[in-house]
């Protein structure tokens, strides 16, 4: 489970919807796709049938309810085992008009109903590769900006990644999350967009054949959030998750934007 990991910024995750494809170099080892992951393993525990494929897109019909929502707590990863803005009919389709608008607009509408009832202090973490569909969604779904009990989510690897997906999430109005995971090279973040941003979180690549990261790249992303009074969260920073490494310097990084409890 989520709370018992402590190198993990979730409580618990909701997934209606599964699946993604390559996006980037941080999805060469993907921790869900790859043999032996996060997709093998939920096969095994009969969670997903034999017919469904990692890089296909499964909506599953009996979790893409309020019930199965509502029970979730915390901090909710809303389609952990995929990317919910994941653009499978082409960038020749409208991504207001398509299969894929239909399923964001389902899940999200779910999120809406449950966060609106039950008004508490709840977090439903968006996270995606594909920061410019997902800013785009949601500016136009909630343009008076997103409601708090979201949280905005980029994953980048790199600098290049970062320099071009950040600036789309900077459009949002609500809370934005730089996840810097896998870690594949130095990043160093603009003063002007670093303020913006309301929690950075850091993470190594895990698994046969993982890419290192080299721990002064760490430092200095530190080094910044600390600067700037952003919270800082590293989830891991060797390259197996079955022992896990989290120290930086003798200290473990846990910090949490306010309103966000695990």
């Amino acid at each position: 489970m989520a709370k018992q990991n402590p190198g993990d910024v979730l409580t618990s995750d909701w997934n209606p919807v599964i699946g993604c494809y390559p996006y980037s170099r941080g999805c060469a080892n993907c921790w869900f796709m790859r043999a032996g992951g996060i997709f093998e393993w939920q096969r095994r525990l009969g969670n997903i049938p034999e017919r469904v494929r990692a890089n296909e897109r499964t909506v599953f019909d009996e979790r893409l309810t309020v019930k199965s929502l509502q029970a979730k707590k915390g901090i909710v990863g809303i389609v952990q085992h995929g990317d919910l803005f994941c653009d499978w009919q082409g960038k020749n389709f409208s991504i207001f008009a398509s299969p894929d608008a239909k399923v964001i607009a389902d899940v999200l509408d779910i999120v809406d109903k449950v966060a609106t009832k039950r008004n508490d202090n709840t977090k439903y973490v968006l996270w995606t590769k594909r920061a410019e569909r997902m800013t785009t969604i949601l500016k136009a779904r909630y343009p008076n900006g997103v409601p708090r009990y979201y949280g905005c989510a980029i994953s980048v690897e790199d600098q290049a990644t970062m320099a071009e997906r950040l600036p789309h999430l900077l459009q949002l109005f609500g809370t934005k999350i730089l996840v810097i995971e896998p870690m594949l090279d130095p990043i160093v973040i603009p003063a002007a967009d670093l303020k913006k941003l309301q929690w950075i979180i850091v993470g190594s690549e895990t698994g046969e054949g993982a890419r290192s990261l080299k721990l002064d790249w760490v430092r200095a992303l530190r080094d910044q959030a600390v600067g700037a009074g952003i919270p800082f969260f590293v989830k891991q920073l060797g390259d197996d998750h079955r022992r896990p490494v989290r120290e930086l310097d003798g200290a473990t990084w846990d910090q949490f934007p306010i309103g966000y409890v695990k």
